[in-house]
């Protein structure tokens, strides 16, 4: 599998798991939808296996799917600081 992120990747990863400076986990969600602007990166993040679906959308996330980084996603994103 193929885990080097782009600097595009990272930051949405790194947004998803609120990843700061001292490498604490905050959460793990993205919630996007299509024509999200980051909705391409996503897709790519996910047919990688470093995101995936957790939830299809509905009202609970304003319609949008939710994802969440996987463990291969983590450690892709601990490899890397943005």
């Amino acid at each position: 599998m193929n885990t080097a992120l782009n600097k595009a990747e990272w930051h949405v990863m790194a947004h998803a798991t609120a990843w700061d400076s001292t490498d604490r986990l905050y959460r793990n969600h993205y919630c996007a939808g299509p024509g999200h602007d980051n909705w391409g990166t996503i897709q790519g993040l996910c047919a990688r296996g470093l995101m995936r679906v957790c939830r299809e959308p509905e009202p609970l996330s304003g319609g949008d799917t939710v994802f969440l980084v996987t463990r291969a996603g983590i450690s892709a994103l601990d490899g890397r600081q943005g």
